[in-house]
């Protein structure tokens, strides 16, 4: 047999000196390993000091579980590859096409690390506990879907990503090895067998991935979104879900088909095979679905989606907790009278007249004491005051020492000296003082009141960012009383202990040399971190989402701030998405003692997501919740307003009501200083049964009109987490928020008020308008505030009360009651002679004016508003 002319083959591929690359690498490796040991040791000493430690091991295990899974993927891949393209080359060139090991390393480190985040979808799928609800199309537990699904399609993903870099990796360097050959014709004559069997057996790895990853996709349709429903219609049950099915069988095929012709080196028939299953593809899973749905669906929507609607109304709802809403008739009567209203005095009592907004103010200016102390919000719960049950305005004085002056803002001064915030500032909802301003039952330094507290300093909060170190030889400024300063020394077990090998691991963390310097930290001294308290909670149990409004109160005399904690969900089937979620539940509540840092979990309503939790981390979650704690929990608003927003459209579960939208609600707006905003819930003390409880409420309207039409209420007592629902009569008008606004600005006492205070350096600042269910009929109250331009200090000026046709303002709101509900005010008399002459008239005025400003100070604004008319009068002018 005649041998062929060996060409003029390039001399073999030498790589380049890569002793200097191993050596960066080497200390880029150490570098980051020494970081990362530093870091998970001191978190694990930090998690240890919570009593959390074994949550983080667990946490631990299954960090690094997955990412010796995403690392042994790709690195199989690709060391598979780089072998087989060293033995195609070393059969043709004789001698090994060198790609370093160092490729494949690095790729898979960099893969495993940037996929790392992804670790908390394997606990759910290892520990994944069921619902209890099947989906109604392919019959699996929704857990499937939530839990289990999102995992295994991450999994075949990562295996797809790992084949298309190895197939990309020996693509190249055959061209690099072949480079010299000049047409395909040639390489195919001379590339060997063992190469194509090589492409074949990648491109068979790559359709074989996609078909799984199809299959898998198929179940993604039960939780799909439309304009109309969410969750599969008719189109993607009966036409999309088979023609998926059809792919992928075919992506198998292809594949197979396709390896098998390139062993054989017919890459014609190659090209064919792709192109057919590329059209089949669109055919059946694009262009027949969408000509199914345009042209015998759409017609007849409502007979072909009605099954299906009716799936997307009850999974909606119980994604949302809202399955079992209790629906009642309010039995609407315009009549109400004085001794309804004496006998709801707990109701009256608690109506909020200050809003969180104002009254943050009023707090900042008379209660922040002192530069460095900051007052973040204010937050509403009840309490007992002196035998009553009374709601009550609350605010943490947290100290922030970036409020110290520039010059004291030193490392000693923020990290071991101003360490803590001290005290709680309170006042009742319904409560004014004589000069307009809240009374307080909890204030001053040291806190002086109603509400007795032990342990009022604040070590962990909403604005404690940096770390401090307490219990050393430097006392710690502690609160101050005139101009002198008292300081305390730490007494509790908040803190990681700190020796001095511990110092200098979080000197080394924190990148500062002073842990290890200062000659005040001592052995007995306590590291306390992660003081930001969602920071703090989410550190610890990272898969729940946490209410950005934490509160604070004040619980067997220490301060305890409480987190609404929910499970989210972005796969639940047949679910309405809001943002990228379609499922929320408020089942944990957290309580972390602002003294020493403790973090409890306490579950209120379990559900598949903290059971799962549960499983996968025993011991964590608390099922039996103290009294006292009981007593301070309340229904989140932030979960309240999603609800209110879902059931404005589910609460139609007629599918044909549903389909033609015949009864959407809608919440109401409002005005709120110059603004017009959506009606947010507030909390109110209601008797819903037998005795006042705590509720939050927003009310309802029809969509695209005023009126009321239902509201809605959840309780926060005894029957924590029950929703009613309270509809109106269909026939009866009931005035809605917006309707008593336009009411206030057409009375004429009240719009000429409001002018004078706005013309007279002030401000006039409206609350948000209450709707107090009472006795079967209905109370508007709206809080008046007049707040100077020179100070930030709004007054409470008086109290507006609606009742039917009644409108009345009062310095408080039973003054403004006692207007609409037959207790008469002091009425001045009217002059019995006219004034002629302008001295005469000039009497009047000066004496008009003068019982104008009395009345104005009192708050008895109807003979305010009656000498403003005679003042009219006299000046010339007719009474509006």
């Amino acid at each position: 047999m005649q041998q062929l002319p060996v060409p003029p083959y390039p001399p073999p591929y030498k790589p380049p000196e890569l002793k200097v690359l191993y050596f960066i690498a080497g200390i880029i490796a150490v570098t980051a390993l020494v970081s990362l040991s530093v870091y998970y040791y001191t978190e694990y000493l930090w998690f240890e000091s919570v009593g959390y430690g074994s949550v983080f091991i667990t946490y631990l295990k299954y960090s690094i579980g997955f990412f010796i899974l995403v690392f042994a993927i790709f690195m199989t891949f690709l060391t598979a590859t780089i072998v087989a393209v060293k033995k195609v080359t070393m059969e043709f060139l004789g001698e090994p096409l060198k790609i370093p090991h160092l490729l494949s390393l690095a790729i898979s480190l960099f893969a495993a690390f940037s996929m790392q985040s992804q670790w908390k979808s394997m606990l759910f799928y290892i520990n994944s506990a069921e619902y209890g609800i099947k989906d109604p199309i392919f019959g699996l537990d929704a857990a499937f879907y939530t839990f289990q699904l999102p995992f295994l399609k991450m999994v075949i993903g990562i295996l797809l990503a790992a084949a298309v870099i190895s197939i990309t990796i020996a693509i190249f360097a055959y061209i690099y090895a072949f480079r010299w050959v000049k047409s395909f014709d040639e390489f195919k004559e001379i590339f060997p067998t063992s190469g194509f069997v090589h492409l074949g057996i990648n491109v068979l790895i790559l359709l074989s991935l996609a078909g799984a990853l199809i299959y898998i996709s198929r179940f993604e349709i039960v939780h799909s979104q439309h304009g109309l429903l969410s969750g599969a219609g008719y189109v993607e049950v009966n036409i999309l879900s088979p023609a998926l099915l059809l792919v992928s069988a075919l992506s198998f095929v292809s594949g197979i088909s396709a390896a098998y012709l390139i062993a054989k080196k017919n890459f014609e028939m190659v090209f064919y095979v792709i192109v057919l299953f590329v059209a089949i593809s669109i055919l059946a899973a694009v262009i027949v679905p969408f000509a199914v749905q345009k042209l015998q669906v759409e017609p007849s929507e409502l007979s072909y989606e009605s099954r299906y609607l009716e799936y997307s109304i009850n999974y909606t709802l119980y994604a949302y907790g809202l399955q079992n809403v209790e629906y009642r008739f309010f039995k609407y009567s315009p009549t109400l009278n004085y001794t309804d209203v004496l006998k709801a005095k707990a109701t009256i009592d608690n109506i909020r007249v200050w809003d969180h907004r104002p009254i943050r103010d009023v707090f900042r200016q008379l209660q922040q004491i002192r530069t460095y102390y900051f007052i973040n919000d204010v937050d509403v719960d009840r309490y007992w005051i002196n035998g009553n049950y009374t709601q009550l305005m609350l605010a943490a004085r947290e100290l922030s020492t970036d409020l110290l002056p520039s010059r004291a803002q030193t490392w000693l001064n923020k990290h071991l000296i101003y360490t803590h915030g001290y005290g709680i500032v309170a006042s009742p909802v319904n409560a004014v003082s004589a000069e307009g301003l809240p009374e307080m039952v909890l204030y001053d330094i040291p806190p002086r009141g109603e509400i007795k507290i032990k342990r009022p300093e604040i070590y962990y909060g909403e604005l404690t960012d940096d770390y401090v170190v307490v219990n050393t030889l430097q006392q710690e400024f502690d609160y101050p009383v005139g101009n002198k300063n008292y300081f305390t020394k730490y007494s509790g077990d908040g803190g990681v202990k700190l020796d001095y090998m511990r110092r200098v691991l979080y000197s080394f963390r924190f990148a500062d040399i002073n842990l290890i310097l200062s000659e005040y930290i001592t052995d007995e001294s306590r590291l306390m971190m992660h003081r930001d308290i969602i920071e703090r909670v989410n550190t610890i149990m990272p898969f729940l989402t946490y209410d950005s409004d934490p509160y604070v109160a004040v619980i067997n005399g220490q301060i305890y701030w409480i987190i609404d904690a929910y499970s989210l969900v972005d796969r639940f089937p047949y679910s309405a998405e809001i943002g990228r979620y379609n499922y929320m539940q408020n089942p944990v509540k957290v309580f972390i003692n602002a003294y020493n840092g403790s973090v409890k979990f306490y579950i209120v309503k379990e559900d598949a997501y903290v059971k799962t939790l549960e499983k996968a981390l025993p011991g964590v979650f608390i099922k039996e919740m103290p009294e006292e704690f009981k007593k301070h929990i309340r229904y989140p608003r932030d979960f309240f307003k999603i609800q209110a927003y879902i059931y404005s459209t589910y609460h139609m579960k007629d599918v044909t009501a549903f389909y033609n939208r015949e009864d959407v609600w809608d919440v109401p707006t409002e005005k709120f200083e110059d603004d017009v905003i959506k009606v947010e819930p507030y909390y109110v003390t209601l008797a819903i049964e037998n005795k006042p409880e705590f509720i939050l409420m927003v009310p309802f309207t029809p969509k695209n009109r005023d009126n009321m039409i239902a509201w809605m209420a959840a309780r926060c007592d005894d029957k924590y987490g029950e929703l009613i629902i309270y509809e109106f009569p269909k026939g009866e008008l009931i005035y809605g928020p917006m309707q008593i606004e336009a009411r206030i600005d057409q009375d004429a006492e009240l719009s000429k008020l409001f002018t004078l205070w706005n013309q007279a350096g002030s401000r006039v600042i409206r609350g948000n308008l209450l709707v107090i269910p009472l006795n079967n009929s209905i109370l508007y109250v709206e809080p008046i505030y007049l707040r100077g331009e020179s100070t930030k200090i709004p007054e409470l000026r008086g109290v507006v009360a609606v009742h039917n046709d009644e409108l009345r303002m009062g310095s408080t709101i039973y003054d403004a009651l006692e207007m609409i509900f037959g207790k008469k005010s002091e009425v001045v008399e009217k002059p019995k002679e006219k004034a002629g002459t302008a001295e005469e008239k000039l009497g009047l005025l000066k004496e008009y004016y003068s019982k104008l400003m009395e009345a104005m100070k009192n708050g008895d604004w109807k003979t305010f508003g009656e000498m403003l008319n005679r003042i009219g009068e006299v000046l010339g002018y007719s009474k509006q």
